[in-house]
């Protein structure tokens, strides 16, 4: 009898260890393991040299040493961002095609110019969000404004004030936009090609107004060129922390950073998607690449899930689509 309750007891155990080991295989499985096999292509919508270039570089090098192959950056310049999204929107889903998009080529280009644009939003597996930059309202220093209830009566006063634009229908121009359809102004807005256009007349007193990129605009404060009136993100930002917010000066829930993100193509296999969200993790946490994004005027946005990113790629779509609407913006 003892021999036969003691066979048993083993057996059961045996039974137990197995199980175990079972399991252990199966969350083991569950787990993303794919790798790259050779080197990937990160593609990215302007050209070299660029804040946009030098923040995908800086991402890719450091990408490529998480998943042991190198990624290659190849810029596609052209329509904002446009030519690029629409490449990665073709190419296979296998995981070695990958770009950045902003709100240009992901949000705005839906709202402003759905005939024309051939991709959706459902062409992309939006994976995380990368990075963002503050923009700020600066003016010219005769503009006898320091702040934004100042301004407002400035343009009460001068309806024959215009502010620059580096194009119509680009994130500045409707940044602009909103905050004069929210703070209830209206103010002429001058297209220009390009930023450097656009600042050299906002100093020389062309133009009264325009938003631009902390970096750019940080410098010009700091020299005395230009006036900042307000931060166009929910904080302030670190390279001057005596402008208020927008928010702060009474336009509630103004929130409209520059954002980056990772994109891969619909329909890429989730252990893909999760073996990039989980390696580009690792790179934002790192105190190296805060301290080399904040150079470009840039925060490291750490941990946002694929989902919460859809969530705010559709809500970003609306602010722009209202934007659009209220200031009856027109494709160029």
């Amino acid at each position: 009898m003892f021999s036969t309750q003691r066979r048993q007891l083993l057996a059961h155990t045996a039974l137990i260890a197995t199980a175990a080991l079972f399991g252990a295989s199966a969350t083991h499985a569950q787990k993303p393991t794919w790798k790259p096999e050779r080197p990937v292509k990160l593609l990215v919508g302007f050209a070299p040299g660029g804040s946009a270039d030098t923040l995908a570089r800086l991402i890719g090098e450091q990408l490529g040493q998480k998943l042991g192959q190198p990624v290659v950056v190849d810029n596609v310049p052209g329509a904002g961002g446009n030519i690029m999204a629409q490449r990665l929107a073709t190419s296979a889903a296998d995981g070695y095609t990958l770009g950045i998009g902003a709100a240009g080529s992901m949000a705005i280009t839906f709202e402003l110019n759905p005939a024309v644009t051939h991709y959706k939003p459902e062409s992309f597996a939006p994976v995380t969000m990368l990075a963002t930059q503050p923009n700020v309202v600066i003016v010219n220093p005769n503009v006898p404004a320091t702040n934004i209830a100042e301004l407002k009566t400035y343009i009460e006063r001068t309806p024959s004030v215009s502010y620059g634009i580096a194009g119509i229908g680009i994130s500045n121009h409707l940044i602009a936009e909103a905050m004069l359809h929210r703070m209830g102004a209206k103010m002429a807005a001058v297209p220009y090609k390009g930023a450097a256009p656009v600042i050299t007349d906002l100093m020389g007193g062309h133009i009264a107004m325009t938003v631009d990129n902390i970096t750019t605009a940080a410098a010009l404060v700091k020299e005395g060129k230009v006036k900042a009136l307000g931060v166009t993100t929910a904080k302030r930002a670190p390279q001057l922390p005596n402008v208020p917010t927008l928010q702060e000066q009474g336009i509630k829930g103004f929130d409209m950073p520059t954002w980056q993100g990772l994109f891969l193509p619909a329909k890429t296999p989730a252990d893909i998607q999760q073996a990039y969200f989980d390696a580009v993790q690792d790179v934002l946490k790192s105190a190296s690449t805060a301290e080399k994004m904040a150079v470009l005027g840039s925060q490291p946005v750490v941990g946002m899930k694929s989902d919460d990113f859809v969530k705010y790629l559709a809500n970003d779509r609306k602010q722009w689509a209202e934007t659009i609407k209220a200031a009856n913006i027109q494709p160029q």
